[in-house]
């Protein structure tokens, strides 16, 4: 009688603790738990990138692929299109100038000479410096067959040259004038805190990394991304945190049934922030 209420108890306290968590019954087949993450637009052009040495570190990766006009390629997959929007293009502009270009790509590096440039380009050995240079001397009606000229005519397709134009004049006058003044007034905070945070953890050094990493974690949270803030202190072999923080964390985030297709889609490299791609952990399964 005894070992009967003894397990009578436990089946309540586990009933209980699931309650708290609110988790309803459901088929499981269907759905999954997990944390929460909120779909931003700028996800298609944008995510985290903790390690970057390809040409630049820079610390987000821009998913800008793919050089036909959008919304489809000539496969008929969507293309990249939320960044090639002229609108869309002047709100990252503003994110990355309000955080400072010179985070992003130092002027050390603006100048430098780079033989690693793709594909036997008109770029090699050539600086951003010159490369930029290069695009605002270029006409931006010619119909040639030169590179800048059929960069000019994939951004007539699009409808972006004068907003094209005025960030690449823009950006050249930061590096070589330094004008720090902003050409577009409309702000996404959201991206400016993304963009800003990973740019402080690029640069943290071993003592302020752990302090940087617990603020971002709360910057995610407060902007409805729990699922990347799990991701950035679990799956971070970067981050040395004892497993009581980290429990103590986790805690305070946000829990959620979702679909599995929804689930699939933060682990889908065009969805959300911080994905798996970037922290994996060998000793967890990813899959629903």
């Amino acid at each position: 009688m005894k070992r009967r209420t003894t397990n009578i108890l436990i089946g309540l306290i586990i009933v209980g603790f699931v309650s708290c968590l609110g988790i309803k019954s459901i088929d499981k087949t269907d759905y999954i738990g997990n944390f929460e993450e909120k779909q931003y637009d700028f996800f298609e052009s944008f995510r985290h990138n903790q390690l970057a040495d390809y040409y630049y570190e820079l610390p987000f990766e821009l998913k800008f692929g793919g050089i036909r006009p959008f919304p489809f390629d000539s496969t008929g997959n969507k293309d990249y299109s939320w960044l090639r929007k002229p609108e869309n293009l002047k709100i990252a502009f503003n994110a990355f100038s309000t955080v400072g270009l010179d985070k992003f790509v130092s002027k050390e590096k603006y100048f430098e000479k780079n033989n690693e440039w793709c594909c036997d380009t008109d770029w090699e050995n050539k600086s951003l410096n010159e490369i930029v240079s290069g695009f605002i001397n270029s006409d931006t009606t010619s119909n040639g067959h030169d590179y800048y000229s059929k960069f000019w005519q994939r951004r007539k397709l699009e409808n972006n040259v004068t907003v094209t134009y005025e960030i690449l004049s823009q950006i050249d006058r930061f590096y070589n004038q330094n004008d720090h003044d902003l050409i577009y007034k409309k702000q996404d905070s959201v991206l400016i805190g993304l963009l800003d945070f990973d740019s402080k953890l690029t640069l943290s050094d071993s003592a302020k990394y752990k302090a940087n990493a617990i603020e971002y974690f709360s910057f995610l949270k407060s902007v409805g991304l729990d699922y990347s803030a799990f991701k950035l202190i679990c799956n971070n072999p970067r981050l040395d945190i004892d497993k009581k923080l980290k429990d103590s964390l986790i805690m305070t985030m946000k829990y959620d049934t979702l679909s599995i297709d929804n689930w699939e889609n933060l682990n889908d490299n065009r969805n959300g922030w911080i994905t798996s791609d970037y922290y994996p952990d060998p000793n967890r399964y990813y899959g629903p």
